[in-house]
């Protein structure tokens, strides 16, 4: 056996790395909360105030608090958690939280506990410690009392009580600290209010004495108009992965209620996807990670994934509990919700207005969707369209849609008005293709379709818009199309 060498790390620098992880003032504040729901709290208040002689950010919780010897673990880098339990209220991961997350907001974090009657206080301050030497501050009775909101605490049978000091990365990039501080604690409390929101019932979050509003991102009581389909269960390890999709009321059909409880987004576009939670706590959401496309179609598809703690290495969650990744044993059992999800939405997507009446079919469908709202959508109906759609295959169907969805969304509305309000001629325009070029596309398209079809769909050809100019030419066409395809 090699020689045993004791070595003393460099503490400074691994703080210094600690601190870079990449929380947010938001994420970094859910990772505290996650200690109080953990210790069982019915209460969590958080308190600010940037204009204080001493400004702070504090997070009070009357959970089952910490003795001396507990709360010495929770200081240290990396705590023992050999004790904890794998449960629904367990959201620690890896004994980092509580340090990495106050650290990457601030340079100095103090967390007076009460357990037994008793509160005791511990400092962890950047400034006083040693290039190799860990050092924290035990705070006496005097200090204990200096601390905001520490009465609050005394009040408490037991809790704890996390403040924060020293906003250096606040101070440094901010042209007013007081506006950066309010702005980032008001982000912070959006982002509360979705990880958070199944524990809206169990669990009661105030901030400054407000308490947060409900959150519900797949409008669960919307009745009748919202859509829920299958739930899934998959076994991974001997574990249950819960997969159900969802699917949103029509945008422009949502009630300011129902906005609400979306969080009042600008836009529901942004937040299609999936829905990760573990132990119930929302770790990621807005994304379809890599197994949909986003598009205007399918932005009310919701897909939600409830996975155990014991999967944490399996769905690679990071240390801030902010990412996950969907293990690639389960992607072809997922997909099935997915597509239910996406197929909902773009039916609601395209149905839900009333279009312009109108004999013939339109490439550009008008729909009016009330309230001085109009959008033009392509007709997934038109001849060429359906005849593509039905020769390609899944992952060619939903590159096709989604370059549809992206002429959609991207239509030049504002050059059109000006190149019309300047005089100027638009030479888009179907008046000048020559009849020889259009018979040629209705050959192509009925070559396209199974010949049990063929008929039929030339019989409706002629109602599209692009080839109304051929009408008195119908019989002739048919004649000639239908024999060519009985050559073929």
């Amino acid at each position: 056996m090699g020689k045993l060498v004791e070595k003393q790390f460099p503490v400074k620098t691994l703080l210094t790395g600690l601190r870079a992880i990449g929380y947010s003032f938001a994420t970094a504040v859910a990772d505290i909360i996650d200690n109080s729901i953990s210790a069982k709290a019915h209460s969590v208040n958080v308190y600010s105030d940037p204009i204080a002689d001493i400004p702070f950010f504090c997070i009070l919780d009357n959970g089952c608090g910490m003795n001396y010897a507990e709360l010495n673990n929770a200081m240290m880098p990396g705590s023992d958690r050999t004790d904890k339990e794998d449960n629904a209220l367990e959201l620690g991961r890896f004994g980092l939280g509580l340090k990495s997350a106050s650290l990457s907001q601030c340079r100095e974090f103090i967390v007076a506990s009460k357990r037994y009657g008793k509160v005791n206080a511990m400092a962890f301050d950047l400034d006083v410690i040693e290039e190799c030497q860990l050092i924290l501050k035990e705070l006496d009775e005097e200090e204990i009392n200096s601390l905001p909101y520490i009465q609050l605490l005394c009040s408490y049978e037991s809790g704890t009580l996390v403040v924060w000091h020293k906003f250096d990365k606040i101070e440094s990039s901010a042209k007013s600290f007081e506006d950066s501080f309010r702005s980032v604690v008001a982000e912070a409390k959006k982002h509360v209010e979705f990880v958070f929101h199944r524990f809206y019932d169990d669990i009661e979050i105030f901030f400054n004495n407000k308490r947060i509003e409900r959150r519900d991102p797949f409008l669960l009581g919307s009745l009748g108009r919202q859509q829920t389909g299958r739930t899934s269960k998959i076994i991974i390890d001997e574990s249950v992965v819960t997969v159900t999709p969802y699917t949103l009321p029509f945008a422009n059909s949502l009630t300011s209620e129902e906005k609400a409880l979306l969080g009042n987004p600008k836009s529901i576009y942004d937040d299609q996807g999936f829905y990760i939670y573990r132990n119930k706590r929302l770790i990621s959401w807005g994304n379809w990670m890599r197994m949909g496309i986003r598009s205007e179609l399918n932005k009310l598809a919701r897909i939600q994934v409830d996975i155990p703690s014991s999967l944490d290495e399996v769905w690679t969650l990071d240390v801030k509990k902010s990412s996950a990744k969907i293990p690639d044993i389960i992607k072809n059992q997922i997909k099935a919700s997915v597509e239910d999800s996406i197929i909902r939405s773009k039916r609601t997507t395209r149905f839900p207005g009333i279009k312009e009446q109108s004999h013939e079919a339109r490439i550009w469908d008008r729909i009016n969707e009330h309230e001085g709202r109009i959008r033009y959508q392509i007709n997934r109906n038109a001849p060429a369209i359906v005849a593509l759609d039905n020769i390609l295959g899944e992952q060619e169907r939903e590159l096709f849609e989604m370059v549809l969805s992206q002429i959609e969304c991207y239509l030049p509305k504002y050059s059109i008005v000006n190149d019309n309000i300047d005089a100027l001629t638009i030479v888009n325009s179907g008046d000048g293709i020559e009849e020889e070029k259009l018979i040629s596309e209705i050959e192509t398209i009925i070559g396209l379709c199974d010949e049990t079809v063929r008929e039929d769909v030339l019989n409706d050809i002629f109602t599209a818009e692009n080839y109304q100019k051929l009408i008195n030419r119908k019989e002739e066409i048919i004649r000639r199309v239908l024999g060519n395809g009985k050559k073929q």
